[in-house]
C-alpha cells in the first residue's frame, strides 16, 4: 500500500536545499563535520560491546533511559559501509533517547572499524547473525519482573533491506525501513550511472578490503580488487572468489525484496520520490502489508529540513514508534 500522506506534516525544505545530490551528500558527508555538541555529549555517553552470536563477533553502541527501565528499545542499523558513527544514525538515536527511548545502534560484520573482529567476509546476505543478534538484544531488554519492554528497528538503505529481512523472521519486532534497497541488483546500477556515487562506494569498499588483509594477510590477497573501478567489478569480483554464489546476479536475488518476498510481513517504509539511488517506482509492487510513505523530496535517507542540517525523518520515527510501541492514541 502506497500513501503520499505521511503522519506528520509533509517534508518541506527551503528552496536552497530541494536537490536530492544535495541533500544525500550533505547528510552524509557535511553533517560529519557540522556536529552539535548535543551528539558529540551522546556518543560520549554510549556503551560499546562486542557480542559473540552465531560464532560472530559484532559491535553495538548503547544509551538507556537509566531511570526507566522499560522505556522502549530501538535498534538502528546503517547503511551499506555506514556505521554506528554515521551522522544520519547519530542524529536519529539522539533523537530518540531525548524522546525517552533505550537506543541501541549495530555495526555489522566488517563495518565501523571491526574488520578484526571476523576472519569471514561481510556481505548483504548475511541476514541469520544479525536474526541472532536482534533477538539478543530484545531478550536482554526484557525487565526481570517479566514486563514487557517493546521494541523497534530503524534501517536505512542497505539497512533497511536488512530491516525487512528481520521483520520478516521476528514478526513482534516493529520495523522501519527508510530509504530501502528493495531490488539489489537494481540499485547497484544505479549506482553505477553517476560517477559520485560509484566513486564513494568504490573508495569505501576498496578500504574495507585493505582493512581486512592487513588483520589477516593469510587469507586474503585483495590487490586484484583495487584495480577496479566500479561497484559491478568489485561485485563480480567478490562474488567470484569470496562467495558462495554462482554469479552476481545469484547473490542478489538471495537478498532481493521485490513482488511478493516480503507478503505477510507488517512493516513501513518511508522513502523520497526523489531519491537518486533508490527510484520510487522500486516500492510500486510491494504487498499490502507494507506500508509505503512516500514523501515528495528528501534525497537518499537525508530529509533535510534547514541549513542547520536537521532531519525531518528523525522527527517521523520518534512519531511513528510513539503510536506504535508507546500506544498513544
Amino acid at each position: 500500500m502506497t500513501s503520499t500522506q505521511s503522519s506528520l506534516q509533509s517534508f518541506s525544505p527551503p528552496r536552497t536545499l530541494t536537490n536530492p545530490h544535495l541533500q544525500t551528500i550533505l547528510s552524509s558527508v557535511a553533517r560529519k563535520v557540522v556536529r552539535p555538541q548535543r551528539i558529540s555529549d551522546f556518543v560520549a555517553a554510549a556503551v560499546e560491546e562486542t557480542l559473540e552470536v552465531a560464532n560472530v563477533r559484532l559491535v553495538v553502541h548503547s544509551n538507556s533511559q537509566l531511570d526507566v527501565p522499560s522505556a522502549p528499545l530501538i535498534m538502528i542499523i546503517p547503511g551499506w559501509l555506514g556505521n554506528v558513527q554515521s551522522s544520519y544514525v547519530l542524529s536519529a538515536a539522539e533523537h530518540l533517547w531525548q524522546q525517552g527511548y533505550n537506543v541501541v545502534r549495530i555495526n555489522l560484520r566488517d563495518h565501523g572499524d571491526t574488520t578484526h573482529l571476523n576472519s569471514g567476509l561481510f556481505h548483504s546476505a548475511l541476514i541469520g547473525e544479525v536474526i541472532e543478534l536482534v533477538k539478543h538484544l530484545m531478550l536482554r531488554a526484557q525487565l526481570s519482573d517479566a514486563q514487557t519492554v517493546t521494541s523497534g528497528l530503524i534501517g536505512y538503505s542497505l539497512g533497511g533491506n536488512f530491516a525487512l529481512r528481520l521483520a520478516r523472521a521476528i514478526p513482534e519486532l516493529t520495523a522501519l525501513a527508510i530509504c530501502p534497497a528493495i531490488d539489489p541488483y537494481a540499485t547497484m546500477q544505479q549506482i553505477e550511472s553517476s560517477i559520485i556515487y560509484r566513486n564513494y562506494f568504490v573508495t569505501k569498499w576498496r578500504k574495507l578490503f585493505r582493512e581486512k588483509q592487513r588483520h589477516f594477510p593469510n587469507l586474503y590477497d585483495f590487490s586484484p580488487a583495487m584495480k577496479l573501478s566500479s561497484v559491478a567489478s568489485l561485485t563480480d569480483y567478490f562474488v567470484k572468489y569470496h562467495s558462495e554464489f554462482d554469479d552476481t546476479r545469484t547473490y542478489c536475488a538471495a537478498y532481493d525484496l521485490s513482488g511478493q518476498a516480503l507478503a505477510g510481513v507488517r512493516a513501513r517504509i518511508v522513502a523520497a520520490k526523489d531519491d537518486p539511488i533508490i527510484p520510487a517506482h522500486f516500492y510500486d509492487h510491494l504487498p499490502e502489508s507494507i506500508h509505503v510513505d512516500l514523501i515528495e523530496r528528501g534525497g537518499h535517507g537525508a530529509f533535510l529540513e534547514n541549513w542547520q542540517l536537521d532531519s525531518w525523518v528523525d522527527r517521523y520515527c520518534s512519531h511513528y514508534f510513539d503510536a506504535q510501541l508507546k500506544q498513544l492514541p
